[in-house]
């Protein structure tokens, strides 16, 4: 009979928000080394607050930097009709649905980022 034992250390470590200070929490998300980790630091540091539409907004940004200049007109209003749907979905009253709408625009645009980046450019 084998047995099986379990060891608390070989539990994969829950990775936590870096820092603390929102101030320091908008710089980490702004200088992060991509638009993954970007969006990571939002989901780790993330008040589930307005404080939330910040944040977003610097990931949003910053996802679209690595796309938004390569689309046609016709995907650039696609683009913005999914950010309007992500708009209409969390209208409510509340901070909570600020946060909800801010976590929404900001995984549209690693969406685009994540399609953009993966198409291989033709000569």
């Amino acid at each position: 009979i084998q047995v099986l034992s379990s060891n608390a250390q070989s539990a994969p470590k829950r990775e936590e928000c870096p820092v603390s200070d929102l101030d320091e929490i908008q710089e980490a998300v702004r200088s992060a080394p991509s638009c993954e980790r970007s969006l990571k630091l939002f989901e780790l540091c993330g008040a589930g607050a307005t404080s939330d539409n910040v944040l977003g907004g610097i990931v949003t940004e910053k996802c679209e930097a690595d796309f938004i200049h390569k689309l046609s007109k016709s995907q650039k209003r696609a683009y913005e009709r999914e950010q309007d749907r992500c708009v209409r979905k969390y209208r409510h009253v509340g901070s909570m649905y600020i946060s909800f709408s801010a976590f929404c625009v900001a995984e549209v645009a690693r969406s685009y980022s994540q399609r953009f980046r993966s198409v291989k450019h033709r000569p």
